[in-house]
């Protein structure tokens, strides 16, 4: 680092500053930058060389006049404007609850099977797991026994009906035939009209017979039907309340076979963000069992800063960049808005429902958000004034021939090529903004 002269001290300087930083401010340039060298303690700094000094924890950058030309440092003044504003923070990436479905299953159980693992993708209808159910067990097991209960009294009604239709339609068969040899005989005046009007009303009882004997078999069958019904649908009710589907308890019903395990299925199409259940536990119904997320859209969750609140409202538009994906902006808006700030960190709670093409953005990312807010009235510089120094963004103020001050400052939103500034300068300072970068080289290379 460049020697100052033996007369200098930081007290001195200190006194003097305020009445240098008047004197050189006075003859300013506002377009341009001076291009002259400096004094301090009146003795002038060595024009073949540049220098810093420290003036109350401020840089100041000195440069030849022959450096000063070279750069061609260009100014402008720090001015409020109307822009599109937007509101800068960070948060992190988010699983949207509003597409988060907590799977569980209907009835307790053994876990025999999970057939998928955190971040598979799923289907809508897919299995996750199987479960063997006692309930389920019981319960098939009383269906089957009901039902083979009304089926076997079905069967023994049906066989004695049956046998009585047999043995009826022999009467009729018998009385049919008398009728007709009698109706005969009487046509030929052979036999009298009693015996003909006898032989028909024994053919027409036995017919009748033969009827209500067929209709009681009906009957007895639509009877059996209503009964099976009654006994074994508050059971298939029960089933289905279970979690068994209408495919299986028919299958049971055909087969007569138990089947006391089912599936646990995905309701939706998405991602397993969860999985809360191995295989051999206990299923309890009041668990959930696993997660799944649909990622079509996420929440991205940050935090705005005191100053800001006033300009963020449910709706605006956002735009969102994070590093596994440079260049690539993805866009919401803000569904939510903290009626309160955090009294610990002064900062407001938002989030953001974004638009999430190729599922890219995955939960616990950290991201960069813009808030669309509108336009603004803010104060504002060039983008290009703004240089990076160490844990803060500084500009250079030109404070004399020759002379930049390292301005450390706060910015807020942006908007295109501006910045907005909320800190260390005021409408109307001059900055540097044509050369800038270099004039923050100029200062490393005097802080070596």
């Amino acid at each position: 680092m460049d020697r100052l002269p033996k007369s200098f001290t930081p007290g001195r300087y200190r006194t003097i500053l305020p009445i240098l930083a008047l004197a050189l401010t006075s003859g300013l340039a506002l377009t341009g930058c001076s291009h002259t060298s400096e004094k301090v303690e009146g003795k002038a700094l060595a024009p073949s060389q540049a220098s810093k000094v420290a003036a109350g924890g401020l840089n100041l950058v000195t440069l030849t006049p022959e450096t000063e030309v070279a750069l061609n440092l260009g100014c402008e003044k720090v001015s409020m404007k109307d822009v599109d504003f937007a509101v800068r923070s960070t948060g992190e990436v988010q699983a949207n609850s509003n597409l988060t479905t907590k799977v569980s299953t209907p009835v307790s159980g053994r876990i025999i099977a999970v057939l998928v693992n955190i971040g598979d993708h799923v289907k809508e209808g897919q299995a996750l797991a199987s479960i063997r159910s006692q309930d389920i067990e019981q319960t098939e097991a009383d269906l089957l026994q009901n039902a083979s209960q009304v089926k076997a009294d079905l069967k023994r009604d049906l066989l004695q009906i049956d046998s009585d239709i047999t043995q009826n339609r022999a009467q009729l068969g018998l009385s049919q035939s008398t009728y007709t040899r009698v109706k005969g005989l009487l046509d030929e005046k052979i036999a009298s009209k009693a015996d003909f009007e006898s032989a028909k009303t024994q053919y027409d009882k036995d017919r009748i017979t033969i009827d209500a004997l067929n209709s009681k078999r009906q009957a007895t069958i639509s009877l059996s039907s209503e009964r099976l019904n009654l006994m074994t649908e508050p059971l298939k009710q029960k089933l289905h309340l279970l979690g068994v589907s209408e495919k299986q308890i028919a299958e049971v019903c055909r087969t007569g076979l138990l089947n006391p395990v089912i599936p646990v299925v995905s309701p939706e199409t998405g991602v397993v963000t969860e999985r809360l259940v191995n295989t051999g536990e206990l299923a309890d119904p009041s668990k959930a069992l696993f997660t799944i997320a649909d990622f079509d859209s996420v929440w991205l969750k940050a935090d705005v800063y005191e100053k800001d609140i006033s300009k963020v409202k449910v709706g605006q538009p956002i735009e969102l960049e994070v590093d596994s994906f440079p260049g690539q902006k993805f866009l919401g808006k803000l569904n939510y808005v903290a009626d309160s700030i955090n009294p610990e960190t002064r900062t407001l709670t938002v989030r953001a429902e974004v638009l999430n093409p190729g599922c890219k953005l995955k939960p616990k990312m950290f991201a960069r958000m813009k808030i669309l807010v509108g336009k603004a009235r803010v104060l504002t510089l060039p983008k290009l004034a703004v240089q990076d120094a160490e844990d803060c963004k500084v500009v250079y103020v030109p404070v004399g021939k020759g002379q930049y001050r390292e301005q450390p400052i706060k910015l807020g939103g942006e908007s295109g090529n501006l910045e907005e500034v909320i800190g260390g300068l005021k409408e109307g300072d001059p900055i540097v903004v044509k050369g800038s970068f270099e004039l923050r080289s100029e200062s490393l290379k005097q802080s070596d």
